[in-house]
């Protein structure tokens, strides 16, 4: 797993936003989040070493005491099993950054739902996991099925292109890239998107997984 290393030396805007988001998240008291947003900031300036990657699952398993309520823990585990590249620690930091886990969400451009999925992307991924008769993105349990089931799409389609030479970088960090920015984004680089959005999006999420997973970071 290699982190954020893949920010460090693509100069300082990545790194501005980063900071902004610290003092907006101390504002809020979103501890867990500060705390992400630092150690993503050390990795971006160059502070602490990034971790090689080994396209291996990003954040591990939930902790015992990762703040995931308790309703959505199983099905984030199911899902973080779906494929090798993605973990239920990563799909939890995903899920707190699309809607701090608030499945009554709504984004700007029309993404609903815990996982924030767009109503053009849903049907493609769309599961009644929980089998009430309707699958839908307000569901949590549904909402969690589909992101994992996209997110092994878009890290198979990443690691592909690694094993390849097509592109470059860890899968599962190319995998948040697409499901924040279109995978077609991360095939244009040829890795990382150079979008100061996506790439904070991609910061933020896989410092906050190892929050998810490891107790002492909790």
């Amino acid at each position: 797993m290699s982190g954020v290393g893949p920010l460090a030396g693509h100069g300082g805007w990545p790194l501005v936003v980063l900071v902004v988001g610290l003092v907006t998240a101390i504002r809020l008291g979103r501890r867990l989040v500060a705390v992400a947003l630092i150690g993503a900031i050390a990795l971006t300036g160059g502070l602490i070493p990034a971790l090689a990657g080994d396209g291996g699952a990003a954040g591990g398993p939930l902790a015992a005491g990762a703040p995931v309520p308790a309703a959505y823990r199983p099905w984030i585990e199911r899902a973080g099993a779906l494929c090798p590249q993605i973990s239920p620690a990563l799909l939890a930091a995903q899920l707190s950054q699309e809607s701090g886990f608030n499945p009554a969400a709504r984004g700007r451009a029309g993404e609903r739902g815990v996982a924030q999925f767009m109503p053009s992307t849903w049907p493609s991924w769309q599961v009644d996991a929980d089998g009430n008769g309707t699958a839908s993105p307000l569901d949590p349990a549904d909402a969690i099925t589909a992101q994992g089931r996209f997110m092994c799409h878009l890290a198979g389609a990443a690691q592909a292109g690694v094993n390849s030479g097509q592109l470059h970088g860890d899968p599962a960090e190319l995998a948040l890239a697409g499901y924040n920015a279109g995978f077609g984004a991360v095939q244009s680089a040829r890795g990382l998107p150079s979008i100061p959005s996506t790439r904070h999006y991609v910061a933020v999420i896989t410092a906050l997984a190892r929050t998810y997973s490891d107790p002492s970071h909790l």
